[in-house]
């Protein structure tokens, strides 16, 4: 694995998860209707440093960096990307 890149995916896809997580939170039934556009920002935000994140970890693996889409599908794809083959010399 290539530190530098692994190191760089820790840096967006942690927080982009967390970003994630607390936009679903937030968005669930029962909230108020005036904060659930922000809500939806920050899930966005989540996804787009969730890619970034992702892309770096693929790239870490010495895979191409188009795996990063599987941050469509949050955890599970990160799950995906962790169960991949290393392929990095």
């Amino acid at each position: 694995m290539i530190a530098r890149y692994n190191n760089k995916s820790l840096l967006f896809g942690i927080p982009g998860i967390i970003l994630q997580i607390t936009g679903r939170v937030g968005s669930l039934p029962g909230a108020e209707s005036e904060s659930s556009g922000l809500f939806l920002l920050v899930m966005l935000a989540g996804t787009i440093l969730l890619l970034i994140g992702l892309a770096y970890y693929a790239m870490a693996k010495g895979r191409h960096a188009a795996w990063c889409l599987f941050a469509f599908l949050s955890i599970i794809g990160l799950i995906v990307l962790a169960c991949l083959k290393d392929k990095a010399t």
